[in-house]
């Protein structure tokens, strides 16, 4: 099969990768140092499941590369409709576009331009981020939920989710997959912005007895949100993605490595949402608000 991974970071390029290795055609949408890497001397893959390295097809945009059975959608969630342009000429009658981003309005934005019948949700759980150009650097989990956004499980989501197994990636169809973008959010208002602030991994932040409860409170307000939306987020959530990621290996969030590298960190998609949709549903958030103007604070800096 053909993909276009919309976005050679952390995400893109570990399931790209994956995927390629797995005996698919694979074509990389990256930028500067980190495309001339790809191009030059393939993808190389440090994986706490064991190393490898790829060579592959890559490009500012992917526009060479023809029709392609599947685009997957790894770019920032601030970023969504601005790399339409990227891969909207590889986009046939058949192709499916996953959106492996965060937040929970990515696939209602790839709709408006596609279609809705062309998009389907992912939630990928993952710790990994680029190390260096060309080198994609993976230490936690790995496994992904997909599924088609008006929910229930179709023909194309069994068979994506196939081809994912076989390509050495954990994959679960969901038949709500709404409710599992939510639930992400819990474990992203959580950790995105506090490791960010604090500079270190999500399992140091919940380590200590002060900043743990920071997180958990965070994550008990969005769930509250999430409720009130119609969403129903079981209460222990919360606990559960604390239990987890004490238990699990490093996981350096990605506002956290976007802020290392100095580039804008997006906020408005985890806490700043949280917040936005507390205060329309007259919910009080004060955790992720004052998380998130901390945040915007730093953003308006660069």
């Amino acid at each position: 099969m053909k993909f276009v991974i919309v976005g050679a970071g952390g995400v893109g390029g570990y399931y790209g990768a994956m995927l390629a290795r797995g005996g698919h055609e694979v074509f990389f949408t990256a930028r500067g140092e980190h495309l001339k890497k790809i191009g030059d001397d393939g993808l190389e893959i440090k994986s706490v499941n064991g190393d490898f390295g790829i060579r592959a097809m890559a490009g500012e945009s992917a526009d060479s590369f023809g029709l392609a059975d599947y685009a997957l959608v790894c770019v920032k969630s601030y970023d969504t409709a601005s790399t339409f342009d990227l891969y909207k000429n590889n986009v046939g009658r058949d192709t499916v576009i996953l959106s492996l981003q965060n937040g929970v309005d990515n696939e209602d934005i790839i709709s408006s331009e596609f279609g809705r019948k062309k998009v389907m949700g992912g939630v990928a759980f993952i710790g990994s981020r680029i190390k260096e150009p060309g080198v994609i650097l993976h230490t936690a989990f790995g496994h992904i939920t997909i599924g088609d956004p008006g929910g229930g499980v179709s023909e194309r989501a069994l068979k994506l989710c196939q081809i994912f197994n076989g390509s050495g990636v954990k994959c679960h169809v969901s038949d709500d997959i709404k409710r599992d973008l939510w639930g992400k959010m819990v474990w992203n208002t959580g950790f995105n912005a506090i490791c960010a602030i604090l500079d270190c991994s999500a399992k140091e932040v919940v380590s200590y007895k002060g900043t743990r409860q920071i997180v958990k409170s965070a994550m008990d307000e969005w769930i509250e949100v999430a409720r009130s939306s119609g969403v129903n987020l079981a209460p222990s959530l919360a606990d559960k993605n604390i239990a987890i990621t004490l238990k699990g290996g490093e996981v350096i969030p990605s506002m956290l490595h976007d802020r290392r590298r100095g580039k804008k960190m997006e906020i408005e998609t985890f806490n700043g949402k949280a917040a936005k949709l507390g205060a329309k549903l007259g919910i009080d958030t004060p955790v992720n608000l004052a998380l998130a103007e901390i945040i915007r604070f730093f953003n308006q800096k660069l």
